[in-house]
């Protein structure tokens, strides 16, 4: 009778816990949530504004649970359904932890470490708060050829991480890591987009490490962030225009209120504006100040979503009280202040006509002049993309059209790009480029699919001389507006010296008990026709 009593109370306090803290972008949950999507189980929601909170997460996963016929489930699908029932703790989970709490005391050293339990350093959990602290850590290695040479790096990270929720409205994530290059080339470790942003690993010739971390006070219709970490903003497939993971993440603080049907976001975040001095780290860097603020209103029917968004760009001076006010109109306010900001526009869509389609799409508007469409006018600014999704079987199959005209992201001011810390951060093609990429995952029972994607890039760029310097301006760089002393004010989509990309990548991962996993790729890459291949594969604990 005593264990019936306890299984209940575990039970009900599983279902009842409010997990308010942020789940990560990079956790492959989101990989199967886009199946979820396809499927039509995200109602009044989209994966268009990640990430995502964990009681997000559960809600969609207990759904799929208890709607097996919506999904139509093949054993590939049962089998990884259930890993992230166990982790999400919908249903009963083992744990185990290296140090002893009221909670949980099943010990994880030794034997412990190769049985399919969820690992902690230390975890306690009851009705009122959860704190769960779990180890990261990761040996990797790259290869890479092309015709000239192969050169390869292998690299290790360790770190840990520390998350959870308080009182069902008070939720927190930290996560820290720190690496370094074991053998080989430096140079080559640059193929993971995370080291690429890092400026010690980088510049400095050091290790590198990373930090995320953010808390998230919910009260009812009402929400408060502030943090650091991966975010995206944006409907789409492989492309996401109003905020990438292309940059490093920014500092940025955001309020909210949420009901059924309809959310507004507003956040202000903290950018690194272009160093202008020799130094470009350490005390006698001289960086500018630069912020990006941003809101967006989203109307969420079961079918999808429409999002309304507005941002502006300015730097070189303290924080403008105009933009501070969460609930304003940027565009006149930009005006009112002498218009010496960077203001922009969007929307985006995600539509499920059916179980198993989605159409997902965004237009991303800089600059207009409306007597001037169709002109090829250098300041009518725009990206937009459009992708279709279907699920059949155990298959996701998606494709996408991205395409960003010339001069989009820049500014008169160059501090005002669309950058931070001088990488974009409006999707991944630079201004005069378009891609044509396609998606497919094989789920096989696995936690992590079989992804095969394809890509292709055309991109115009700035004609140069043997200096460096700009001869004919096609508006191929988002650092370098027009100049009236040099350029035409006509553009045409793709002039400059043209730069074709055609990539093709085969992803995999295999977790072979909980934590640990095997993952890795094969790239191939021909820039303007000349092959390069890349293969990267290691050994990791946990997903970060």
């Amino acid at each position: 009778m005593k264990k019936l009593i306890l299984i209940l109370f575990l039970a009900f306090s599983l279902g009842t816990f409010a997990q308010v803290e942020h789940v990560p972008i990079y956790h492959p949950v989101y990989d199967y949530l886009l199946r979820a999507e396809n499927k039509g189980f995200l109602k009044h929601k989209s994966l268009s504004q990640l990430p995502l909170q964990r009681k997000e997460i559960v809600a969609i996963l207990t759904e799929m649970k208890n709607n097996p016929e919506k999904v139509h489930f093949s054993e590939n699908d049962a089998s990884v359904l259930e890993k992230y029932l166990k982790e999400f703790e919908i249903i009963h989970r083992d744990n185990a932890v290296v140090f002893y709490s009221d909670t949980d005391s099943n010990q994880v050293l030794f034997s412990g470490l190769i049985k399919d339990q969820e690992k902690f350093v230390y975890r306690h959990k009851d009705a009122k708060k959860n704190l769960q602290v779990s180890p990261l850590g990761s040996l990797e290695g790259f290869y890479k050829k092309n015709d000239a040479n192969s050169d390869n790096v292998v690299f290790a990270q360790f770190g840990g991480k520390i998350f959870g929720t308080i009182n069902d409205n008070f939720g927190y994530n930290l996560q820290a890591t720190n690496g370094t290059v074991l053998s080989g080339n430096h140079k080559v470790a640059l193929e993971d987009p995370k080291i690429a942003q890092n400026i010690k690993f980088v510049y400095l010739n050091s290790d590198f490490d990373v930090s995320e971390s953010h808390i998230r006070y919910d009260n009812d219709w009402f929400y408060a962030i502030i943090g650091r970490e991966n975010r995206t903003i944006g409907a789409g497939l492989n492309q996401h225009l109003y905020l990438s993971t292309n940059a490093p993440p920014a500092d940025g603080v955001s309020v909210g209120a949420k009901f059924k049907g309809f959310e507004y976001r507003f956040s202000n975040f903290g950018l690194l504006g272009y160093h202008d001095s020799l130094h470009i780290a350490g005390s006698d860097a001289i960086i500018p100040s630069k912020y990006l603020v941003t809101h967006r209103f989203a109307i969420q029917p079961e079918w999808g979503e429409i999002g309304l968004s507005e941002s502006i760009i300015y730097s070189n001076r303290a924080y403008d009280l105009a933009y501070i006010n969460p609930l304003s109109f940027f565009k006149s306010l930009e005006h009112a202040l002498r218009d010496r900001d960077n203001s922009l526009m969007g929307v985006d869509l995600t539509f499920r006509p059916i179980n198993n389609v989605q159409i997902k799409g965004t237009y991303f508007l800089d600059d207009i002049i409306f007597s001037k469409i169709g002109t090829g006018y250098w300041s009518n600014k725009s990206a937009s993309n459009i992708a279709i999704m279907s699920s059949l079987g155990d298959f996701d199959l998606g494709a996408e059209y991205a395409r960003v005209e010339p001069y989009t992201y820049t500014h008169f001011n160059f501090q005002n790009a669309l950058t931070n810390d001088s990488m974009l951060f409006a999707g991944s093609l630079q201004p005069n480029s378009d891609e044509t990429s396609f998606l497919m995952q094989y789920w096989y029972g696995n936690r992590y699919p079989i992804k095969l994607r394809l890509s292709y890039i055309r991109h115009g760029k700035n004609e140069l001389d043997s200096n460096g310097k700009i001869t004919k301006n096609v508006g191929g760089d988002v650092y370098n507006t027009i100049n009236w002393f040099r350029d035409s004010g006509t553009v045409t989509f793709l002039d400059g010296n043209r730069e074709n990309i055609l990539t093709a990548s085969l992803e995999f991962g295999y977790e072979f008990t909980r934590g640990f996993h095997l993952a890795g790729y094969y790239k191939l890459r021909l820039i303007n026709d000349i092959p390069e291949h890349i293969f990267r594969f290691g050994i990791k604990f946990e997903d970060f």
